[in-house]
């Protein structure tokens, strides 16, 4: 873990946790919580180089960051990140977003235990220790990172996808729980980047399939999570920003179509 606090912020939200920070979506978000003026903790597993360098640019830009490592697969440390994130970054933390994914490609031929099982720890199990932590501390907030998938579902990916089905009901049920004092919401982007299954070639494809013939960009699916952060009256909700892609109904996924 690398601190890096600016002592002359200019933001006058609470402070923001962002699990998976340091890269692709998780870095737009954190710039779009820090432009809005959030201290934000960026949280990242492996990439410290990373996570370093944008807490830096976000102080160069006169916000208030700090890097915070941890294994989300970890029961033990999942459940301390909160709190290191607020000693870090020196305040506590108001709001969290739950965008570190455990991504594999799994079936239901090749489904095991080890896979089932990494996937929930991180996907599941690591957002609701995260929010029993918020809770305890005092916090307002939550947005989880979803994916298009739970109105779109097929059997590629199928643990990663069950694990986003059970962080939905995570986000319904915990709307419920923990009203009147934490709001929790979701975010449910369609295909944003490309991925060593998905070329860039191959994800225009998927773009300019949708029905309004674009796809996301990363800063699109910030600028809902940058709403929701602030909607004080917005509860339990899922915003998809996919462009309409979850309307196709594929048997499988856009990485595997007409295989």
């Amino acid at each position: 873990m690398v601190e890096i606090v600016n002592p002359h912020p200019k933001g006058m939200h609470g402070a923001v946790l962002v699990t998976g920070g340091a890269k692709r979506i998780g870095r737009h978000i954190c710039l779009a919580l820090a432009e809005s003026g959030y201290p934000v903790a960026v949280h990242y597993r492996h990439s410290n180089n990373e996570a370093d360098q944008l807490a830096q640019e976000i102080i160069q830009k006169g916000g208030i960051a700090c890097s915070i490592q941890g294994d989300l697969s970890k029961s033990g440390e999942a459940g301390s990140i909160l709190e290191s994130a607020s000693q870090s970054i020196g305040s506590p933390i108001m709001g969290l977003v739950n965008n570190a994914s455990h991504y594999e490609l799994d079936r239901l031929e090749d489904i095991n235990e080890g896979s089932w099982k990494a996937h929930m720890d991180a996907n599941v199990l690591a957002p609701l220790l995260l929010i029993k932590s918020l809770k305890k501390s005092g916090g307002q907030w939550v947005t989880n990172i979803l994916d298009y998938k739970i109105s779109s579902p097929n059997a590629d990916f199928l643990s990663y996808t069950i694990s986003k089905f059970a962080l939905m009901g995570v986000t319904e049920v915990m709307a419920r729980e923990l009203a009147p004092d934490i709001r929790v919401n979701a975010v449910a982007p369609g295909h944003t980047m490309d991925s060593a299954h998905l070329g860039k070639s191959d994800l225009d494809r998927v773009k300019s399939n949708a029905p309004l013939g674009i796809g996301p960009s990363p800063d699109d699916v910030a600028s809902a999570v940058s709403y929701l952060a602030s909607a004080k009256t917005v509860t339990g909700q899922t915003i998809y920003v996919d462009a309409g892609e979850r309307f196709r109904m594929t048997s499988r996924d856009p990485a595997f179509e007409g295989m």
